[in-house]
């Protein structure tokens, strides 16, 4: 929808407001001012597409260039023409200073020209509002995008801690099922009705919670016991769109200019693990992969099928370091992500020793929390260092039926 413009016009002189109101109506709806301070008013509370101004306004309050730099306070998309007689250096650089769309000279200025500036001007204005727009509601969506997934690790690792007080809190109950069944032996043997009453009583509200617990951590909830559960599964391609959009949102690495590229599966494989243990590994090496790079660095994440691990293994030389290599692997293939990160300044031996430390905090893209994620007998590691100091990781999954 094409909507007539509007153009503000601030001149002193009554003639010239006749003038520039009978040149400009053709192109759109004219506001004129004398006063400055009205003029102001005006804009502060509505959008106009282009002004015209007049810079000598020797019996007004403001000239023309304090104007426009007021108007700057508050709006820097519109464009500003300056109409003015003075051809000096210092119009010129004000105009400069000011971000001025253009300067016309008004006796050198026909009809024509100044019609052809304002039409320019009005595009520009508007060009530049829809550009404000965009950036505005951009930033927007960066925010509430990262409010989004910003508490996600912290919902992760709440979710962790609560599943690890809910198993330590079973056992607990366990053990009162225990004193239970001893209280009431001992009950039976002294033939005393109240205390065996109060033990039978005691033993169906420990069993009844114990079958709760049970049935929420046994359940969909559950961690997979060992490698041939098969209801740990996670989908590969799901899981990467979830990292994608985490670092899409993580300011802390833009601001250093660095970026991950992701590419999935071009076909859909489900990895033998459960999904939020693969996102936190894939997280870890992701975030060490950054962190290690020089600013101003794309780490590549790719993912691939490998049909026999020990194939792939075969064809690495020595200056690969592989980490829990499977005695048996497994016969349904792997899953392997593979990342591309920038020069780094450590040696593999280096790495070597942070896969194996304890992190004091497990956030910082600690290598070890590669395996205390998925466990040392569900996935392999290989890094690499090129002669150039280039970091490469290989994650190898086993996918599940």
């Amino acid at each position: 929808m094409n909507i007539e413009p509007t153009i503000l016009v601030l001149e002193d002189e009554r003639p010239q407001i006749l003038a520039l109101r009978a040149t400009l109506q053709p192109i759109g709806r004219v506001v004129d001012f004398s006063d400055p301070e009205r003029a102001l008013d005006y804009l502060q509370e509505q959008q106009v597409d282009a002004a015209v101004i007049d810079i000598h306004m020797p019996k007004m309050p403001l000239d023309g260039i304090e104007f426009i730099r007021a108007v700057r306070s508050f709006d820097r998309d519109l464009a500003v023409i300056i109409r003015t007689g003075d051809t000096s250096i210092e119009i010129a650089e004000h105009a400069i200073e000011l971000q001025a769309f253009r300067r016309v000279i008004k006796s050198k200025t026909s009809v024509n020209e100044l019609r052809e500036v304002l039409r320019a001007g009005i595009a520009e204005t508007r060009t530049r509002r829809q550009t404000s727009r965009d950036a505005s509601f951009a930033a927007d969506a960066s925010r509430r995008l990262e409010q989004t997934l910003g508490s996600f690790e912290d919902d992760l690792s709440a979710a962790e801690c609560y599943k690890a007080m809910l198993h330590s809190l079973r056992n607990q109950l366990t053990a009162v099922a225990g004193l239970a069944e001893v209280w009431s032996a001992v009950a039976r043997e002294i033939d005393h009705r109240l205390m065996m009453d109060t033990a039978a009583e005691n033993n169906r509200i420990v069993s009844r919670m114990l079958g709760d617990m049970t049935a929420f951590l046994d359940g969909p909830f559950a961690e997979p016991r060992g490698v041939g559960d098969r209801s740990a599964r996670a989908d590969v391609n799901a899981t990467l769109e979830i990292l994608r959009k985490r670092f899409a949102a993580a300011t802390v690495w833009s601001a250093q200019q660095k970026s991950v590229q992701i590419s999935g599966l071009h076909q859909p494989l489900l990895a033998e693990v459960s999904p939020i243990r693969l996102l936190t590994a894939l997280r870890h090496i992701t975030e060490f992969c950054l962190g290690s790079s020089p600013n101003d660095t794309r780490v590549l994440l790719r993912t691939y099928f490998v049909p026999h691990l020990d194939h792939h293994l075969a064809r690495l030389d020595a200056q690969y370091l592989v980490f829990n290599r499977p005695a048996r692997a497994r016969t349904l293939g792997y899953v392997c992500f593979e990342w591309r990160a920038g020069q780094v300044g450590r040696s593999l031996e280096q790495i070597r020793r942070q896969i194996h430390a304890h992190p004091d905090d497990p956030r910082t893209g600690n290598l070890h929390m590669i395996s205390l994620s998925l466990g040392e007998e569900r996935s392999t590691v290989v890094v690499h260092v090129s002669p150039e100091n280039l970091l490469s990781f290989q994650l190898l999954v086993p996918t599940a039926e």
